[in-house]
């Protein structure tokens, strides 16, 4: 699909400036800019999950009150988090997979 939406993108570039756009461009568009885009958020979330989540809370037992203490999030809230967010986030390439089986099933 994405390949696709690319050929749509040369005709429009080729419509509005009257040249095709060159290989590189071509190839730029349809495979090492969503390359990296994939490489960015893998290595956002692979990141993201090492981290301790913490949050902060007044210290009463402090000899120099106030002061905050900075305590860990129970081990629980990771699956909520993905819950919220990554459930979510999962819908565009779960669609764009089911598409593609679908569409290499109805072909055969």
């Amino acid at each position: 699909m994405h390949i696709v939406l690319c050929g749509r993108l040369n005709k429009d570039v080729e419509f509005m400036t009257g040249r095709k756009p060159s290989i590189f461009w071509q190839v730029t568009w349809r495979f090492i800019s969503p390359l990296i885009i994939l490489v960015i958020l893998v290595f956002y979330l692979v990141t993201q999950v090492q981290k301790e989540l913490t949050y902060l809370v007044w210290d009463p037992n402090s000899e120099e009150f106030p002061t905050l203490a900075s305590v860990a999030y129970p081990t629980w809230i990771n699956a909520v988090i993905f819950l919220l967010a990554g459930v979510p986030s999962l819908a565009v390439p779960v669609y764009a997979l089911c598409r593609l089986v679908f569409r290499c099933c109805k072909s055969d």
